[in-house]
């Protein structure tokens, strides 16, 4: 049986990817399920096979594979949420990608080897968006900063390390990563040893300046503690204001991470990316060779369909430093973070979106009900509030990487209008907020705070709560799949358009991540 896509929109099933680096609580939560004990990491909306999701069919509410109604999606839509940190890695670019797996194919190695580098033929750009505050390492920092930071955490050996960098700073880090990720183990566990005992006695001062003072790592009073902590640990160097602040997250970051990944020697080797510490709304742009790893916190992600993932250290996983080298580009770079576009609104609804520079997918955010803040416009570009609570959630998913148990969760927040899951049929609140959102076909809609409406032209009503998600097939072969603005969305009155674009009309109070092809074209190499 093939999935009914004369149905207009279509409840979607995600999966739940359990990892040892995941939350013990946030997706559960998000799913209104209780901690089952083993961590959740990420939930996958998709075509993707590693977790294909699956839909509900118009006979029955039988199940189906999702890519029986909306085709082989370019985009994977995730929920991730880290508990700790994950593996330092890079993803490659098409050509990488193909060039891979095409030559790991013809060496015979099986698909789910845990050694294997290359699982399918795409390249695997990924925007994240923090729900909570989240913690990411991204791009090789300014190598001068980078100098600065470790001869102040005070540990000699590191210093040493990180020395080609002021040889060669537009290729250095290349040389750092190749010396500290195959020195012998037990050379890297003493590097990383000291090199946590200095950072400990910085990050325990700094703790202790800022609870003093009732500030967090900030001004003068890091510089401070910073450079009493890197002059008890040895250090020659000088600590300015400037770069104290730097100096105490460097220290909380090596104590974290060794934390996490006892005697790892990719906690020294973290020292050389950008540190951020993105707020909700926020956004992180991973293109192609950058060398990333995720810390700590909770957001939505968006990616090609691919799982081609390189790792260096941080993991218990294959790591492939001679691989990870050749994909990686070293060039110093500052951390791609993106903050929100607003593309249209109303009184009931704002309509957002995340600008990239690639075509495989948009991410476009709508929240029903939300009202500006004191002093600011309907357009300001603001986060909206807060965008992940936890609490009694509704969603229906199954878990695993095989088909599992399916789980359906239950209460609607208080204060939104929950409307009915079923495919027609649903009454809304005749006085609920909301507005249209115009939308490129396929698209996912994933409901992460409150509850809404879904309606449109030739769709029937459909209630979604906090933690579901529905699918709306593509268009038809005679309405051509072009997008009617740059994020993959807009705001703008209508019904179906000629080009193949669909008007949504949302309802309720809640906040809906929309997830499309894009539509901008990437930039040339």
């Amino acid at each position: 049986m093939t999935a009914d896509r004369s149905a207009g929109i279509l409840r979607l099933f995600g999966r739940v990817r359990d990892y040892d680096w995941g939350s013990p609580t946030a997706i559960y939560d998000l799913l209104g399920e209780d901690p089952s004990g083993r961590p959740a990491a990420e939930l996958w909306l998709g075509t993707h096979p590693g977790a294909p999701s699956e839909t509900e069919t118009s006979a029955g509410g039988r199940r189906q594979p999702a890519e029986d109604a909306v085709g082989r999606l370019p985009f994977l839509l995730k929920v991730l949420a880290a508990e700790r940190a994950l593996s330092l890695q890079v993803h490659p670019d098409q050509a990488q990608a193909r060039a891979g797996f095409d030559g790991e194919e013809r060496a015979g190695v099986p698909p789910q080897a845990p050694w294997r580098r290359y699982r399918d033929r795409n390249h695997k750009p990924e925007l994240i968006v923090a729900l909570t505050p989240f913690r990411a390492l991204a791009g090789i920092r300014d190598p001068r900063h980078t100098l600065h930071v470790v001869r102040a955490l005070g540990h000699p050996p590191l210093t040493a390390a990180f020395e080609p960098l002021r040889a060669d700073p537009a290729a250095g880090a290349a040389t750092v990563l190749r010396t500290l990720l195959t020195m012998p183990a037990h050379q890297g566990r003493g590097l990383v040893a000291g090199t946590v005992g200095a950072a400990t006695v910085i990050a325990a001062r700094a703790a202790a300046g800022a609870a003093a003072t009732g500030t967090a790592m900030a001004g003068t009073t890091m510089a401070g503690t910073a450079a009493a902590g890197a002059a008890a640990a040895g250090a020659t160097t000088a600590v300015t204001a400037d770069v104290a602040t730097d100096v105490a997250a460097a220290a909380d970051l090596v104590v974290q991470l060794a934390a996490a990944h006892p005697g790892d020697v990719g906690v020294a080797a973290a020292l050389l990316l950008n540190d951020v510490l993105l707020q909700p709304g926020e956004a992180l742009f991973q293109p192609a060779r950058l060398l990333h790893a995720y810390v700590h916190g909770v957001g939505i992600e968006i990616m090609a369909t691919s799982d081609n993932v390189l790792r260096g250290g941080l993991t218990s996983k294959h790591v492939d430093v001679d691989e990870l080298l050749r994909v990686l580009d070293p060039t110093p770079t500052q951390a791609p973070v993106l903050t929100p576009r607003t593309v249209g609104g109303t009184a009931g609804i704002i309509v957002r979106t995340w600008d990239v520079p690639v075509d495989d997918f948009a991410l476009t955010e709508a929240i029903c009900g939300w009202t500006a803040p004191a002093g600011s416009t309907s357009h300001d570009n603001t986060s909206g509030g807060n965008v992940f609570r936890g609490g009694a959630l509704g969603a229906s998913v199954s878990r695993g990487s095989s088909p599992g148990r399916n789980v359906s969760g239950g209460g609607v927040p208080s204060g939104s209008a929950p409307g009915r899951n079923t495919r027609s049929g649903n009454v809304r609140d005749a006085n609920a907020p909301g507005g249209a959102v115009t939308i490129r076909r396929p698209a996912i809609l994933l409901v992460t705070d409150g509850a809404v409406t879904v309606e449109g032209a030739g769709i029937p009503s459909m209630g979604l709560r906090r933690g579901q998600a529905a699918v709306v097939p593509p268009a038809s072969a005679s309405a051509p799949n072009r997008a009617p603005t740059a994020g993959g969305a807009s705001a703008v009155g209508g019904a179906m358009t000629a080009d193949g674009a669909l008007t949504l009309n949302l309802w309720g109070r809640g906040r809906v991540f929309i997830a499309s092809p894009g539509s901008r074209t990437p930039p040339p190499p």
